[in-house]
């Protein structure tokens, strides 16, 4: 059986290629969520302690898809306590963000580099991390950690916004994003579940990192969406420049979920995910 805090677009598509014949996922939207998946129970995530003192000795599989919040993972927040009543635990995963590590300057950043995070994106990742190892460690938890990048697909993509009218292509030589498509990203999550290898972190990325320009001109080539609206990050108000997601560059390792797991990407760039969501 699988618990399931945060049941999100990464939870809804995983829940689609599990085999685990049991799975009960948190939701603040019931009724709009319930006929995604019909092998899927829904509760509110207030309900989690009820869930867990009832199926604790039944859970060996947990994860914790929910962002964290300024005092860290929300789970662990409201629920920490209720840790010691999952006696089967196999498998923990929790879904960071590589956001932790902040500015590399455009170098690759493996799962050893260092933690350079300065926005609150970033350092509530981290700690909810540091929540989930210290947590692990008092309680022998098996803890999996997955350091996503960004995260496109089917309903969630870059085409919407240069769709919409109102999208500014901001222009930066030489800065550099990672992304995964979203069946890549549950293809790993699933092969950590069934290849166990606890106090593990995975960098999950595909293999080129790219700047957001190199992105939105291949999709207008693909689709014909013209975009009227450029501009220079250079030519940015200071504000601007702070809020925007240009304030950190770095290229991400993905070399460990291959050698560790045997993962082959289906989507090793944007231009195999963006093909197939422009062609679906």
């Amino acid at each position: 059986m699988i618990f399931i805090y945060g049941y999100g677009y990464t939870s809804q598509h995983l829940c689609k290629l599990l085999t685990i014949s049991k799975i009960i996922a948190t939701s603040r939207n019931l009724e709009e969520k319930k006929s995604i998946n019909d092998n899927v129970r829904l509760i509110l995530p207030s309900e989690s302690n009820l869930i867990i003192e009832k199926y604790g000795d039944k859970i060996t599989h947990l994860l914790i898809s929910a962002p964290p919040i300024d005092d860290g993972d929300l789970f662990l927040y409201n629920f920490n306590k209720n840790l010691k009543s999952l006696k089967n635990l196999k498998w923990v995963g929790y879904l960071s963000a590589t956001s932790v590590y902040g500015d590399h300057k455009g170098e690759f950043v493996n799962e050893n580099s260092e933690l350079l995070t300065k926005f609150t994106r970033g350092i509530n990742r981290k700690l909810a991390e540091d929540q989930w190892i210290n947590i692990s460690n008092k309680y022998n938890l098996p803890l999996h950690i997955f350091r996503i990048a960004g995260i496109y697909g089917p309903q969630r993509s870059i085409i919407d916004r240069m769709s919409s009218g109102n999208f500014i292509n901001v222009i930066k030589d030489n800065h550099f994003f990672s992304r995964i498509y979203i069946d890549d990203l549950v293809n790993i999550i699933n092969a950590s579940m069934n290849k166990p290898n606890p106090m593990s972190i995975y960098n999950v990325a595909d293999d080129l990192p790219s700047s957001l320009n190199d992105v939105v001109r291949y999709i207008s080539e693909k689709t014909g969406i013209i975009i009227d609206r450029e501009v220079q990050y250079s030519e940015l108000s200071e504000d601007e420049k702070r809020e925007s997601f240009f304030t950190e560059n770095k290229k991400v390792n993905n070399k460990l979920i291959k050698e560790e797991l045997g993962v082959i990407l289906k989507y090793p760039t944007y231009i195999e995910g963006y093909n197939k969501i422009i062609n679906c």
